[in-house]
């Protein structure tokens, strides 16, 4: 068996993860220009050791430890509510359905490069009357927001503790095994140090039945429980007794594009700190964060994808936004008011045709957004969570074409959150350390398998450090490449948070019997490579929490059951005797402290 992509010692063999680098300058002494890229867009720590089964059977009632509290449900009935509002206010799908509205779509590749705002119009050609239907119920909900939901959210309530204002909310289900993930993300979020209660929350009781020992055993053990989102929305009604019915089915028709925020909505905290259940966390993630000012100033972190944004200007028509004239960032990086000034003035053909779109001043930023994790203020940007949820209601039939510029519209609901808060003229901070992929080499091919994300902290520090040294240096030119060079030039520039193991997911027994980790001929492959940050011995970890849960504790979930069936049957004593210990015992020999007894 040959070793494919062999460890390198980390540079920081002492400290993986460093704290946050000591400010280099004052927070405000460099703050990239409002509405600009600088994203200032305006106006009981638990165990983190699975113990042995004990308590509950798996026939017992529902457990009240594990599952929704009066908090959450208290939420349900003002979220019902406001869902109920916005849903009176879809566009009219007689209009959209019309043949004389139909859409058509282009796939020109930019020109030189540059994603222009011709090129952007080129895309798609879309009928007036279409614009003016979605741009008339834009308004309304953005009115609708504007006034009685933010209003309503400036009543006083009760004071809360610090454990139930800030916490973590990662997607379960059984579909996909989510539940199964994000138990594995728990479990690793706690080995990180992570101290913030954390509610999993479930589609349906069916769900919940499915995967009962993780949400009755394992996640209070972890600090952790189980919350049922059709539970808190049924015990709800709409203020419209005839409307209850279609409402429900609209929601439960529409539950995958619109789960990200209602899973926040219905959580019981008010700082949230939002996971998929693929997501592992690289470092504590402590109730301080939420206390930070930076933290405070903007009420919303948000981390980028790989691709520029395409979102269509027929988005800031029916959005009532102007785009105007001046150049407020470089592929992304946001430039200080010192250097927007500096810039030459841009002519009306540059403006259409020799510089990015989403370079200009009040358009969203350069870059796409990941949606698999985000930290939120509930309170600050509840506007931002529903107007969100309006245009995920609304994305097939106009939105996700909108943001996208995509005739499918593929991934538009990923852009959601972002578009909302900056049509809201809400502040919201984007990371700029670009993401970096993460993944292995076999037969001279990389496979992409994870993309890790950075501490937003570090990065507004680092980002102030480099336009302190560069931005006044006579000659030279701030750009986005020279940015993302000179913070890789040394580890401390960035500090890695998450690691978004999604392609393929931690589900051990296909990672291994369907040929990822174990090839046909024998060759074994890891998972994630070295970084600066943390060689072999992380991987070997998450096996190790697998293997616990799978072959120890013999975890009865639905994902296990898929392939094994119930109980500890052969192939499950098989797999945990040969498979998945084979493998654990090869990836912890590559570890610097590689330990020759490990008890699998």
């Amino acid at each position: 068996m040959s070793e494919i992509n062999s460890p390198k010692k980390p540079k920081h063999r002492n400290n993986l993860f460093p704290e946050a680098i000591k400010p280099y300058s004052d927070y405000n002494s460099h703050k990239p220009k409002p509405n600009s890229h600088s994203n200032l867009n305006g106006k009981a720590n638990g165990n983190a050791n699975a113990n042995g089964k004990t308590g509950q059977s798996s026939d017992s009632k529902l457990s009240s430890s594990s599952l929704s509290s009066s908090v959450n449900t208290r939420n349900s009935q003002k979220i019902k509510d406001f869902i109920e509002q916005l849903y009176q206010l879809k566009p009219d799908q007689t209009i959209l359905g019309d043949k004389a509205n139909q859409l058509e779509f282009t796939n020109a590749d930019p020109p030189n490069g540059l994603i222009t705002k011709t090129y952007l119009k080129s895309l798609a050609s879309i009928p007036q009357a279409w614009v003016e239907e979605v741009k008339s119920k834009h308004s309304l909900a953005v009115s609708f927001i504007n006034t009685e939901v933010l209003a309503d959210s400036q009543k006083d309530e009760e004071p809360e503790s610090a454990s139930s204002k800030h916490g973590a909310v990662i997607i379960g289900g059984a579909e996909n095994d989510y539940t199964w993930l994000a138990l594995i993300s728990t479990r690793l979020f706690r080995k990180a140090g992570g101290v913030l209660p954390i509610e999993v929350m479930l589609p349906t009781k069916e769900d919940y039945l499915k995967d009962r020992e993780i949400c009755d055993l394992y996640l209070p053990q972890l600090n952790a429980k189980c919350v049922i989102i059709k539970d808190l929305l049924d015990a709800s009604t709409a203020t419209n007794a005839e409307l209850d019915d279609d409402l429900n089915k609209y929601i439960w028709n529409n539950f995958t594009l619109i789960k990200r925020e209602l899973a926040i909505l219905l959580s019981r905290f008010e700082n949230v700190l939002f996971l998929s259940p693929e997501n592992v966390m690289l470092k504590p993630m402590e109730y301080a964060i939420f206390d930070k000012q930076f933290y405070k100033d903007f009420g919303l972190f948000v981390w980028g994808d790989y691709g520029a944004r395409t979102t269509l200007p027929a988005f800031y028509e029916i959005a009532d936004l102007e785009v105007k004239n001046a150049k407020t960032s470089v592929y992304g990086l946001p430039l200080t008011e010192e250097l927007i000034s500096k810039s030459a003035k841009l002519t009306s053909e540059e403006l259409s045709d020799g510089v990015n779109f989403h370079d200009l001043e009040n358009s969203l930023p350069y870059k796409q957004s990941d949606a698999s994790e985000l930290i939120i203020d509930k309170k600050q940007h509840l506007g931002t969570l529903l107007l969100s949820l309006y245009y995920n209601l609304n994305g097939p039939d106009a939105y996700y074409v909108l943001l996208t510029g995509r005739f499918d519209g593929a991934h538009g609901a990923k852009e959601t959150i972002l578009a909302a808060a900056h049509v809201l003229s809400k502040q919201y901070y984007l990371i700029n350390s670009e993401v970096e992929s993460n993944g292995y080499w076999y037969d001279d091919e990389f496979k992409g398998v994870s993309m890790m994300q950075f501490d937003p902290i570090v990065d507004y520090y680092s980002y102030e450090a480099f336009i302190d040294k560069f931005s006044r240096k006579e000659g030279y030119e701030v750009s986005y490449n020279k940015y993302q060079r000179w913070l890789k030039e040394s580890s401390e520039r960035r500090s890695p948070l998450f690691l978004n193991i999604n392609n393929p997911p931690l589900k051990p027994i296909e990672l291994i019997q369907q040929g990822t980790v174990v090839k046909e001929n024998g060759d074994r492959v890891r998972l994630i490579a070295d970084t600066s940050y943390f060689d072999a011995e992380f991987e070997t970890d998450i096996w190790r929490v697998m293997n616990d849960y799978i072959c120890h504790l013999s975890l009865e979930c639905s994902y296990v059951k898929t392939w094994f069936g119930k109980g500890n049957s052969k192939k499950r004593d098989a797999f945990c005797k040969g498979d998945i210990k084979e493998h654990l015992l090869w990836v912890s020999s590559l570890g610097s402290t590689a330990d020759a007894d490990l008890d699998v």
